[in-house]
């Protein structure tokens, strides 16, 4: 890619490149150019516009050529490597030019590369940086996400690292679960790594997966962890270790009595499934959230099936009084308003008066279910059915509306008047004797 060497600045030429131009330059040429001006460092200075006094103090110095890149470097002169190359041109110095030219070349392009990377900044650390355990988590944050969270937690002898992949292999890549490994996924810089662990263990890591091996109990480390968590498992009361036993050991305590899955069970076994299935971790919320929606729509549709069940029984009234009003509004401007408000109070009285027949109604067919077995008995007679009157003098349903009280309240009076002359009489008897 060709450079545009007009923006690059001869300053940021490196030490190798101004020594070739000095050795170049410093020496003394008797012969000027074309146009008169000299053919070393006296010509560059002269171009460069410098004054008598530093003139007169770079031809005292030993390195002329280079004591004029650290004055320019000073006054901070704006002079591209294109323009250096214009007036060695100038000075007919082919010769510095076709010698520097790669060498300029590369300064360039070094130059602008680390201009791109000047405009990349670092972003600073914040508080998330405390969270920052795995390489999951530097991942998520930078996508905007929270930190992330495990299956379980891998934990193993590094002796056996073979079964490790292969359990790698199985539970990530086949059955999609997520995994941590302190090796592969803790992040660097972390004061105290068994503090970083634990964590990880408490908040990240829904288990505990060890493979059981006789290196494994051989670790202090992975009998820490194991007491550790077996302690967490208690406190929450949840299923946090899961062993799988790959090589036949001496149990420990905390071991012997939790269910464990051996690798070498033969059988109708399946290691690898009950493994999957021992990780994951169903979500409870997610299941009670569903029961709950799916119980509140079987009650929302319970109360529908009710309400179409239940009568209302102001519905008829209500309709009814509607009616009313229509009428009444649409007839309001009109002479005989009075009429058609009266009518429609009698189609009110009306409709009352059907309420109350029902209930009539219902209150004949409750009578007349409980005295259905006293007035009469059915009899079969010569392949016949007769009925028998059982009661006598029981006043028939279908006079029932027409039952006055009247007799009745006039019979209690009677009682009560021959009562009170009994009484009277026997107190006017006493009193004679």
């Amino acid at each position: 890619m060709a450079i545009d060497l007009s923006t690059v600045p001869l300053v940021t030429a490196n030490v190798a490149s101004r020594q070739a131009i000095a050795i170049l330059l410093n020496p003394m040429k008797c012969l000027p150019s074309d146009n008169g001006l000299p053919r070393d460092w006296r010509g560059l200075a002269h171009l460069l516009e410098f004054n008598g006094e530093v003139v007169s103090l770079l031809t005292s110095h030993s390195d002329p050529t280079t004591h004029i890149f650290t004055i320019l470097e000073k006054n901070q002169k704006d002079i591209s490597i294109k323009g250096f190359q214009t007036m060695m041109e100038q000075m007919d110095r082919w010769d510095v030019i076709d010698d520097t030219e790669v060498l300029l070349q590369k300064d360039a392009e070094r130059y602008l590369e680390h201009q791109q990377r000047a405009q990349v900044s670092a972003d600073p650390i914040d508080e998330g940086d405390r969270e920052i355990l795995t390489l999951g988590d530097v991942y998520r944050l930078k996508q905007g996400l929270g930190t992330q969270y495990y299956d379980a937690f891998l934990l193993y002898a590094d002796e056996d690292i073979d079964f490790v992949n292969e359990m790698i292999d199985k539970l990530e890549t086949e059955y999609k679960l997520k995994l941590c490994l302190k090796d592969r996924d803790l992040v660097a810089g972390t004061e105290f790594e068994h503090e970083a662990v634990m964590k990880l263990i408490t908040e990240r890591c829904n288990r505990l997966l060890i493979i059981v091996t006789p290196n494994f109990l051989n670790s202090s480390a992975n009998k820490f962890f194991l007491n550790y968590t077996q302690a967490l498992s208690i406190e929450k009361q949840q299923r946090k270790i899961i062993p799988c036993i790959y090589k036949n050991c001496e149990l420990p305590v905390q071991l012997k009595y939790i269910f464990k899955l051996d690798y070498n069970r033969k059988g109708f076994f399946d290691f690898w499934g009950k493994v999957r299935d021992s990780v994951k971790a169903p979500n409870f919320d997610a299941i009670s959230s569903t029961a709950r929606i799916g119980n509140s729509s079987n009650i929302t549709q319970e109360t529908i099936e009710v309400k179409d069940i239940l009568p209302n029984k102001h519905s008829d009234l209500y309709s009814v009084t509607q009616k009313v009003n229509e009428e009444t509004s649409k007839y309001s401007q009109h002479e005989n308003c009075e009429n058609y408000k009266s009518e429609a109070i009698a189609k009110v009285s009306d409709t009352k008066t059907l309420n109350v027949s029902s209930k009539k109604n219902k209150t004949l067919l409750r009578w007349d279910k409980i005295t259905s077995n006293w007035k009469t008995k059915q009899t079969k007679q010569c392949d016949q059915l007769t009925t028998e009157e059982i009661i006598e003098n029981l006043p028939s349903i279908n006079n029932l509306d027409s039952l006055d009280l009247s007799s009745s309240t006039h019979m209690f009076e009677n009682k009560k008047k021959n009562l009170f002359s009994k009484f009277t009489k026997k107190k006017k008897i006493a009193l004679k004797t």
